[in-house]
């Protein structure tokens, strides 16, 4: 034990006369005068700029303080940096060769003006860059003559900056009232600081009330540099001088956090990282109802910058705004004149729901009531000009998944693939689904971006039903386009509407044709098979060359012509039925004439005309037709069963004929019809008009076989005077009121003609008897002879009493 107390004893003895070496040897080596002899002219001969030294005090224990510290800008008269204390820390071991080592240099409360001049160059673009001065010393190079004089050198290894604070005055954007902000709470750390090497740089302050914190590499001659950044919750509104006037609008609110890695100079930068902006309140000029209020964009990117080559690269770019993403990556060249893109841009899935969501409410307002779901992809191809902003889009792909939406009380569903390659856009796999029914689609577009577009698509099903596409909009039909009925007289009325205005005209900057073919399908009701169209679109003309198929026991078939360029639109249809069963038809087109009107209709017709508003569309409607029913039934309430009744022949009610045969024309909102009824025991010729209003003008030819003249008129002592030449009674009947509820009537210009026809009949045979003198017929053997008759009346006025009495 008492040889290590001896060692001990003696390594303390060895200490402290070490120390007590050092501490003599820095009172002798460490004086005010040689620390400014140092100093001043190394900072100058590096920094090119004027210095001023304020008292210097040495202590043996805290180092060097230096009373005040002046760094003057290249005009020597503005000031650069200025602190009022400046700590120097010198090692002590060198102190036994007779040389001071300042391995530490800590500025307390600096205060640093940088100022960005009107020409865009900085105060300190001097000790940076190309503005930097030529004459450097080579590392290595023996030092100043009054530098090798002293046993001072400034071998700093690190410097710190403590409670700084720098000013930042801007004359580009206001030259006479620079635009300022102010940079508090400064800390700032540099270790192995030299100015032709890198530096470890460690930086901490406060920005407009958010932290911000850099830490990294720095070379400072020339300027170069590799850094981690993260800014927190800086409230944007305080630069907004900036970039107010490049936004669109107004920028009411924003805070930004930044977390991003840089390194390069000020020719070359690689940057990546992720920039989020929250509480984003912006009034979009374009939108001045639909403002973006508490929104939110995260930005993830790793770009390069190449000032040199004037062009950006983007390795990656990633969006997110309120959920809906996007990314992009490629290059942006020409950055400084007219920038030139070259990027893919992808949505990898956007959820319509979400995305709706996201936006403003007011934007998407319309499209509430759809209730858009399923996700659309994308990828495109941009490349060009940015001044040509429709003739970047080169190549694109969009996946339709489960695209739907509710319209008119039904919610189709769209899937698959559109293309876009050279300006030609076509589909892959392009389905829309409807329930049960499915429909493939091949559409294909030639041009894209040509003021006109050519377009084809094609429709293809083998069972599509197309009732229940109308279901949903038959009551917006007949709003629009259908008829009321007045409740006193029955008679069919235009529909009241507020919107009297005519459509069109339109100009549809597209030209499309295209063929529709479904094997089934269900049309109110009605199966239809093999239904084929083909349509053609070009100048505003929608022209159907053909629609055809099979319905109700026959064929039908349709063209049809719509010039939409003008106002009303301006439309002909050509309509051709045959073979087809009467009532299912009607049942389709006007439910209330179900079970009226059975047997195999035929039917060829013509029409034209102008107007999408029924006041208008019923003055300028024409055309003309005829129809042919063989071996059918007629059955109205209406119609038949008021002839019936004014017959009173209930037997009538059921009318079976061997042929219903009409022509009509349709002119000035009425139809003119000639037509004929034949069967066994009855006949009828309507003739006259029936609007489009329902009222009606016919004048009804009527003629009952002997069987049912019989029955109208039991003792035949009416019926003998109206008989034609084939022996049938004709009633000369006239038809008025409207199709719900006709009235009865005779003719009075057939009565007449049919009673001067009986009436000189009936005078004949009267004159016979005249002539024949009235004689007693003679009696017959065992009789009493007859009396003498006399004339019971006129008989003229007989026959007119007969006919009217009814």
């Amino acid at each position: 034990m008492g040889k290590w107390k001896k060692i001990l004893a003696g390594l303390v003895i060895v200490l402290v006369v070490l120390a007590a070496v050092l501490l003599a040897l820095a009172s002798y080596l460490i004086t005010p005068e040689r620390v400014r002899q140092a100093v001043l002219p190394l900072a100058e001969e590096h920094l090119h700029r004027k210095l001023d030294l304020g008292d210097i005090k040495v202590s043996i224990f805290s180092g060097i303080e230096i009373q005040g510290l002046t760094v003057y800008e290249a005009d020597g008269e503005n000031v650069f940096v200025s602190t009022d204390l400046v700590r120097l820390r010198y090692q002590l071991l060198p102190l036994l060769a007779m040389k001071v080592v300042i391995d530490e240099v800590r500025l307390e409360k600096p205060s640093i003006r940088v100022v960005r001049l009107k020409d865009g160059k900085y105060n300190f673009s001097d000790l940076t860059g190309d503005d930097a001065p030529a004459a450097q010393k080579p590392e290595g190079t023996a030092p100043p003559a009054d530098e090798a004089k002293t046993p001072i050198s400034l071998l700093v290894s690190e410097l710190i900056l403590q409670d700084g604070n720098l000013v930042f005055r801007d004359h580009v954007l206001n030259n006479a009232v620079p635009y300022r902000f102010e940079v508090s709470n400064l800390q700032l750390s540099a270790k192995g600081v030299t100015l032709t090497a890198e530096v470890p740089v460690s930086l901490q302050c406060q920005l407009n009330g958010s932290r911000l914190s850099i830490d990294g590499r720095v070379r400072p001659t020339p300027f170069s540099g590799a850094f981690d950044i993260e800014l927190q919750g800086l409230d944007v509104m305080a630069l907004s001088a900036y970039f107010q006037d490049a936004i669109p609008g107004k920028l009411r609110g924003m805070k930004l956090n930044l977390k991003s890695s840089v390194a390069g100079d000020l020719a070359n930068l690689e940057v990546d990282g992720t920039l989020t902006a929250t509480d984003i309140d912006l009034l979009l000029a374009a939108m001045p109802d639909a403002p973006l209020t508490e929104a939110r964009l995260a930005v993830d990117y790793d770009l390069k910058l190449d000032l040199p080559q004037d062009q950006l690269t983007i390795a990656t770019l990633k969006l997110d705004f309120n959920g809906i993403k996007a990314e992009a990556s490629g290059s942006v060249g020409a950055l400084r004149t007219a920038p030139v893109v070259d990027l893919r841009a992808a949505v990898p899935r956007m959820d319509l729901r979400q995305t709706l969501a996201a936006v403003p409410r007011a934007l998407v307002k319309d499209l509430t009531a759809l209730d858009a779901a399923g996700s659309i992809m994308l990828d495109a191809k941009l490349q060009g000009g940015v001044d040509q902003p429709a003739a970047l889009l080169k190549s694109a792909v969009v996946d339709l998944e489960n695209v739907q939406a509710t319209a008119g009380g039904q919610r189709p569903v769209v899937n698959g693939r559109l293309k876009l390659t050279g300006g030609q856009l076509v589909s892959e796999g392009l389905q829309v689904g409807l329930g049960e029914n499915h429909a493939d689609i091949d559409l294909s577009v030639d041009n894209v971006f040509a003021k006109t577009k050519v377009a084809r698509a094609d429709v293809r099903s083998d069972r599509f039903l197309l009732d229940p596409l109308l279901k949903g909009g038959a009551g917006a039909a007949a709003a629009a386009g259908g008829t009321q009925t007045d409740d006193k007289a029955g008679a069919a009325k235009a529909p009241a509407t507020k919107d009297t205005a005519e459509l069109g005209p339109f100009d549809i900057p597209l030209q499309a044709t295209g063929n529709v073919n479904i094997g089934e399908t269900v049309w109110k009701g009605l199966a239809v098979k093999d239904f084929v169209a083909q349509y053609e679109l070009k100048n505003n003309i929608l022209t159907l060359k053909r629609m055809d198929g099979q319905v109700a026991g026959g064929s039908f078939s349709n063209t049809a012509r719509v010039d939409l360029g003008k106002k009303g639109l301006a439309y002909t249809a050509r309509l051709g039925l045959k073979s087809i069963m009467a009532d299912p038809l009607l049942t389709a087109l006007a439910p209330k004439t179900a079970g009226t009107l059975f047997g195999a209709m035929d039917m060829n017709f013509a029409l034209d005309g102008q107007g999408t508003v029924w006041q208008n569309l019923s003055r300028r409607l024409n055309g003309e037709g005829d129809m042919l029913v063989a071996d059918g039934r007629l059955v109205s309430p209406a119609l038949v069963g008021g002839l019936s009744t004014f017959l009173q022949m209930p037997e009538l009610n059921d009318i079976r004929f061997n042929t219903f045969q009409n022509s009509f024309r349709v002119v000035d909102g009425k139809v003119n019809i000639d037509g004929k009824i034949l069967s066994s025991t009855l006949k009828l010729f309507p003739k006259g008009t029936v609007g489009l209003d329902g009222s009606l003008n016919l004048a009804l030819d009527t003629r009952l076989s002997p069987e049912l003249s019989a029955r109208l008129d039991s003792k035949s002592k009416v019926a003998g005077y109206l008989v034609d030449d084939d022996g049938w009674s004709r009633l000369p009947l006239l038809v008025s009121g409207t199709v719900d509820t006709p009235r009865f009537g005779l003719d009075p210009k057939g009565v007449k003609e049919q009673a001067t026809k009986a009436l000189g009949g009936e005078i004949g045979r009267q004159l016979d008897k005249l002539l024949g003198g009235g004689k007693k017929a003679p009696a017959e053997p065992g009789q009493e002879p007859a009396k003498e008759t006399a004339p019971a009346g006129d008989p003229a006025q007989q026959l007119l009493k007969k006919l009217f009495g009814n």
